[in-house]
């Protein structure tokens, strides 16, 4: 940080005639013109003024009461945020940002308060130190909790802010950690509503397989009637768990003799084709199976017994990565949503080749689908190697039925 910042803390003896008996003011100075506070403090006259606050910015269910809302010396943003670790709080941080610097360039002093002044509004006060000094969540934190020292942005919230640093501050919408949380939220109000809200529209991508100018020169097909499902640009590529030396023992035998003379790199591609049949072989048997794709809705637990919440996790965006590599995992082929699919008034079901009918895959909005590497992926579209081929000669023009 450039400059020692003074100290500013007003907490519950410090004032008086307070609106809400049951909340003391509770208040600390953060950065330059930056207040981090709760409620009381919003609501309490005399420390507004004592402070100076001429912006105010609301994180809560409910805005200011009209006394606070009616003065005209103050100019107030409210953001509608419940204290969930489901809620989307990573789509309101840039506009967040901008309302903090704005009020402080133009020689304002801004006061970010939720109920308690602990999750809602320290998050939004740490997203926006990470944006002004370049810094990555942990930091950033370090910093706010020195000058409030009770402040806890609930998981969900902490993984939107590693997402918001990754992401360079700003919202990327082809970064594939942010398509997966973004596909994460309208899971959730799928499941409440029982059909993709419109706002999530632009989640389902168009169909590669129609008539296009500037068809992607890398495509997926089916193997039945080789119809285009997918392109390289629909693909969600995510990194893969390290693999058990106890399931490897289990699943591989070791090569026959006429292998024994191999390099490293020969024996690893041995594995890797190997690992490419095992897992076909489980989604196979998974498509026979029951439409949910590894998880029962109706008791809420894994196919391998865990239990796992509705809130958003961590590892569903860390699942994912930013680009194509050589560590990312090719057992399986996550992809966005298109319309071919029609999976936008179910929360789960089976992906059947809109040419043939043949079945390619299953998607879950809210369960997901836990990889052959190990890896949790949610929600989850997925395509089955052994029902789907890669292919990188397209023609300029295709037409499909």
């Amino acid at each position: 940080m450039a400059k020692q910042i003074a100290d500013v803390e007003i907490h519950a003896s410090d004032t008086r005639d307070l609106e809400d008996d049951n909340l003391d003011v509770s208040v600390d100075l953060i950065d330059d013109g930056l207040y981090l506070g709760n409620l009381a403090c919003a609501r309490d006259h005399k420390t507004l003024e004592q402070l100076g606050v001429t912006h105010i910015l609301t994180v809560d269910l409910v805005p200011l009461p009209r006394s606070i809302l009616d003065q005209t010396s103050l100019i107030i943003k409210y953001i509608k945020l419940a204290d969930v670790p489901k809620e989307d709080l990573i789509t309101h941080l840039p506009e967040c940002n901008d309302f903090i610097k704005d009020s402080i360039a133009n020689g304002g002093k801004v006061l970010v308060h939720c109920y308690f002044g602990v999750s809602r509004s320290a998050a939004v006060v740490i997203g926006y130190i990470m944006e002004k000094y370049g810094l990555c969540y942990e930091d950033a934190f370090v910093l706010v909790k020195s000058k409030r020292r009770f402040i806890g942005p609930n998981n969900g919230f902490v993984a939107q802010l590693k997402l918001f640093g990754h992401m360079e501050y700003r919202l990327n919408r082809d970064d594939p950690r942010y398509k997966q949380f973004r596909l994460k939220m309208a899971g959730q109000k799928l499941k409440q509503v029982k059909i993709l809200p419109q706002c999530f529209a632009d989640l389902i991508k168009p169909d590669p397989g129609l008539i296009r100018e500037r068809p992607d020169p890398i495509v997926y097909r089916c193997k039945k009637c080789r119809r285009i499902v997918a392109s390289q640009s629909n693909i969600i590529p995510h990194i893969p768990k390290q693999v058990k030396v106890e399931l490897a023992k289990k699943n591989m035998r070791p090569p026959p003799n006429k292998h024994t003379g191999l390099n490293c790199a020969e024996n690893g591609q041995l594995l890797i084709e190997k690992l490419k049949n095992l897992a076909c072989q489980m989604m196979e048997s998974k498509l026979t199976d029951d439409d949910s794709p590894g998880r029962s809705e109706e008791s809420g637990q894994d196919s391998d017994g865990a239990h796992t919440g509705d809130e958003y996790m961590e590892h569903n965006v860390d699942g994912a990565t930013c680009r194509l590599g050589p560590n990312v995992c090719r057992l399986m082929w996550f992809v966005e949503p298109m319309s071919w699919m029609k999976a936008t008034s179910s929360p789960q079901g089976r992906l059947a080749c809109p040419k043939c009918g043949a079945k390619i895959g299953s998607y879950s909005w809210v369960m997901g689908c836990k990889c052959p590497c190990g890896q949790k992926v949610a929600p989850a579209f997925y395509l089955v190697p052994s029902k789907v081929e890669w292919s990188n000669i397209v023609q300029n023009v295709q037409t499909t039925v």
